[in-house]
Parts: C-alpha cells; structure tokens; sequence
C-alpha cells in the first residue's frame, strides 16, 4: 500500500462535527486527514449555487446555547463570517418560536464557518469510503474510486445509520449494547425545493417561517437574510418529515410540484428556477446520550456527530470537540 496513504489519525466526514474535531485536533499538533464523499465542504450546512447568487439548502441558520460553542461564535462574528439573523421566526399563527435567541447565519452562505475551521487541514473529497475493517491492528478505508487509507485511530462523524453500514461492511464487532442503541438512532428526512422568483416574497420581514410541518415545515428567504437589494427572491422550502418520507421515491418532477403548490401563498413573480435535492438525514429523532462514543479501543475508533448528546449545528460541534479530546487523552 502507498504510504502515503497511512495516517496516525483519519476523520471521516468534512461536515461540522468532522471539521470542528480535525480543527482541534491540529491545534494541539496532531495532523489528521479529513475524508468526505462529496466535492466540498459543508454536509447539512452546505449552499447551492445559483447564477442569483447561493442558496442554503439544509441548515439556515444556527444557535448557540453552550458556553463553549458561543465562544466560537464570537469568534466567528469577530471576523465577520456570521451575524445575527433574527431572534426567532413566526409561525403562520404569529407566534414566534426560539424567542430572544440570536439565531446566526453567514452572509456568503452557511459553509462559511466550516471554511474557517477547514484551514490549514489536510482534506481530501470525491472520497466516497464503501467499507471500513481491521487489518494488521489498523482501519483499513476503501474508497469507491480505489483507494485505499490506513490510520491507527479512526474518528467517524456521518449520521449513525451510514457508519454503522460502513463497519457492517467490515464485519467489525462492536459492543452489544452499543451496536443496539446506534441502531436505533434514526433520522427525520426531508424533501428540499430551492426557488428563484422574480418578485420579493410575501413572508415576514426577516425572511423566515415556520410552518404547520406537512407538507411544508420551513421557508427560508436567502435574499431578505443577507439584505439582497435584488428584485428576485432565493427560497429554500424544507418539506415536513411525514410528507417526505411518503414521496421519497417518487419522480422528482410530481414531488416538485406539490411542494410549489403547498407554498404558493408564499411565491410572488415568475419562477426563474427551481432545484431539488433529498436529505437522507436530516433531525435525529433520538441521540445517543453521550457527546461521543468510544466503540473500538484497538485499533481506535470513535463515533461523533449531531446523533450524539444534542442535534443540531451545534450539536454536531460539541460532539466533534468532545470526540477530539477523547482521542487527545
């Protein structure tokens, strides 16, 4: 195997749990590489592009409840990479939720902040991993494309089914107790439109609302959450999880159309275009009651993400903190 290819340390996952555990990881001098199967940075914060300008497709903004991740998001409003975008949203009713919390966003687009953590790290993407497995008291990861990477301690942060399905592949052994609680770590999933229209959206002045959750649960406003002087409007319309879960194997085209129908209320002009994308995972609906888990002692493994402790932008921080720490010890 090329040498190269072996590392003391290997995070799988360039979302914020990965990068927020790799980013700590080189502070304290260790030099992991970072593994992700897509072309860039970002998972559930990552943007669309449109020739209008991007679009926050998954996560639309964030809070920060724990001292720790508050911290970081002083730091990141220092540099400007994120500001405060309402202190909660109305639902149709007008009753706002997340009342007097700052909820944050970035004005370039969500993975801004995982951009910044992302400096100076080793990362390699378009690495799509298909199996994970012991060999020679190592993780031996192999890619799709062929590759193959070596690490004696392995941090794993994609939504609990996909890394249980990794290490199935390997027949890797895993405590019972452990194995039966991460397998019963499931995820809310949800259809998502992105829209472009030629006229300002009728929603609330900040640009954001919630509403009953079937079929519709969220619409964003990208244009009015940045201050976009532009004419146009850039939506994101997040279906609820009943209504995803019954379409989401139906022609995009069907599922489309019922979703613009349902937020038609909320669309003003002509619509100059319109994108579709499936996330798998989007909420736990239920986590594992740790930050992180320690589920391999020789060779190491570590689990972590917003399956873990808490959900969320800033779940899936503290787990990659705390898994991090864990493997500094």
């Amino acid at each position: 195997m090329n040498s190269a290819n072996n590392h003391s340390i290997i995070v799988l996952g360039a979302g914020m749990s990965g990068l927020a555990a790799a980013s700590l990881l080189s502070q304290s001098g260790c030099s992991p590489l970072v593994l992700d199967k897509a072309r860039g940075l970002g998972g559930r914060m990552s943007k669309r592009r449109t020739e209008w300008g991007p679009i926050d497709h998954g996560a639309s903004f964030f809070q920060a409840r724990h001292p720790l991740f508050q911290k970081q998001v002083d730091a990141w409003l220092q540099q400007g990479l994120v500001f405060s975008w309402s202190r909660g949203f109305a639902d149709e009713g007008g009753h706002r939720r997340e009342p007097g919390v700052p909820c944050y966003a970035c004005g370039e687009g969500m993975n801004a902040v995982l951009k910044d953590l992302a400096q100076g790290l080793d990362i390699h993407t378009r690495q799509k991993v298909q199996r994970v497995c012991v060999v020679q008291d190592q993780w031996q990861l192999e890619t799709e494309g062929g590759e193959t990477y070596r690490t004696d301690a392995l941090l794993m942060t994609a939504p609990v089914p996909q890394s249980l399905e990794l290490l199935n592949q390997g027949k890797v052994s895993l405590d019972d107790s452990h194995r039966s609680t991460l397998a019963s770590i499931d995820y809310e999933p949800c259809l998502a439109l992105m829209v472009v229209t030629s006229q300002k959206s009728p929603l609330p002045e900040d640009g954001g609302l919630w509403l009953s959750g079937e079929p519709l649960s969220w619409i964003a406003d990208q244009s009015r959450k940045t201050g976009s002087e532009d004419a146009n409007s850039r939506l994101v319309l997040h279906a609820g999880p009943d209504f995803s879960r019954a379409h989401w194997d139906e022609d995009p085209g069907k599922v489309t159309e019922e979703i613009l129908k349902a937020a038609d209320p909320w669309l003003a002009g002509e619509r100059l275009s319109v994108q579709y994308h499936r996330w798998r995972y989007k909420t736990p609906l239920k986590v594992f009651p740790e930050p992180c888990l320690k589920a391999h002692a020789k060779p190491l493994l570590f689990l972590a993400g917003d399956g873990f402790q808490r959900s969320g932008v800033e779940g899936a921080y503290l787990s990659g903190h705390a898994a991090a720490q864990a493997l500094l010890s």
